[in-house]
């Protein structure tokens, strides 16, 4: 049984993440049901997470609004919902060893960075706004994926080693 504390690090950066994905759903379904909402993270216009999330990609990463004309709200959840549940599949994963549920973790870890490379370009270039919300889910998508590759190292690869010796 892998140590605990190999995914610590991991686990609190998928708590933080997770975090910030329920906040992001709060203000998304807050700015969609009061029409002024101004969250704490809107710090001027070009500096605001419900404007962001206003957004066509605020729901569904934009994806489904870009592939079907009409789409209703139930079938195109909020980013942040998606984030939630992602984020506690994640951490309750943490609890089992077992190379191909690894392997999964890996491969979504690696799929939500490139989700996030996705959406920074869009937030950048398309929206040409800053949201804190989004821009923190970036930085812990990034160390998550630095830790998945700390415990590959520590676990995986010493498992494969010990195998061949």
């Amino acid at each position: 049984m892998v140590s605990s504390m190999i995914y610590l690090k991991l686990r609190i950066c998928c708590f933080i993440g997770l975090c910030l994905s329920i906040y992001a759903t709060y203000v998304e379904v807050k700015a969609e049901n009061i029409k002024n909402y101004k969250a704490l993270c809107d710090l001027s216009q070009k500096v605001s997470c419900t404007a962001v999330f206003n957004t066509p990609y605020g729901k569904s990463f934009g994806l489904l609004s870009y592939l079907f004309n009409d789409i209703p709200n139930r079938w195109n959840p909020p980013n942040g919902l998606l984030g939630t549940v992602y984020y506690v599949s994640f951490i309750f994963s943490t609890f089992f060893e077992h190379k191909s549920l690894f392997k999964l973790q890996m491969t979504l870890c690696i799929c939500s960075n490139l989700l996030t490379i996705y959406l920074a370009y869009l937030l950048y270039y398309i929206l040409q706004n800053f949201c804190v919300i989004c821009v923190s889910i970036y930085v812990i998508n990034f160390l998550c994926l630095c830790e998945m590759f700390k415990i590959y190292k520590k676990v995986w690869l010493v498992k494969q080693n010990k195998k061949i010796k």
